[in-house]
């Protein structure tokens, strides 16, 4: 039983170790651009610049589509609107009661068997 103490006390005994690690910082030192490096950028940046200067003039082009494309559509409307109220005028003068106020109005005869209905 002696055997099984002295098993446990050393299982239990931290052991110290006198190694002692020590870490290194790691040291960092800006590396300079190459001229490769350079023109790439370069042309990054101003192919950046070059589609942001398209993107903001088609947006424009665009808008003003938009706007001559609602003129028109607002002048076709104005137009089918007077197309309209010019048929219903058309429709009022060449009713039956118009032409019989008219005829009487002139002291005309409206004689029914000479009157033909014409339409396009």
């Amino acid at each position: 039983m002696d055997y099984n103490t002295n098993v446990a006390r050393k299982l239990t005994v931290p052991q110290h170790s006198e190694h002692v690690e020590t870490q290194s910082q790691p040291v960092f030192k800006p590396v300079a651009f190459s001229k490769f490096e350079y023109l790439l950028t370069t042309c990054c940046a101003l192919v950046i610049c070059a589609m942001m200067v398209t993107l903001v003039s088609s947006k424009i082009s665009v808008n003003n589509s938009q706007r001559h494309l609602q003129d028109v559509q607002s002048k076709i409307s104005q137009v089918n609107n007077s197309n309209i109220s010019q048929q219903q005028e058309i429709g009022d003068a060449t009713s039956q009661s118009s032409l019989q106020k008219i005829a009487n109005k002139y002291n005309l005869k409206d004689s029914n068997i000479n009157v033909r209905n014409v339409n396009k």
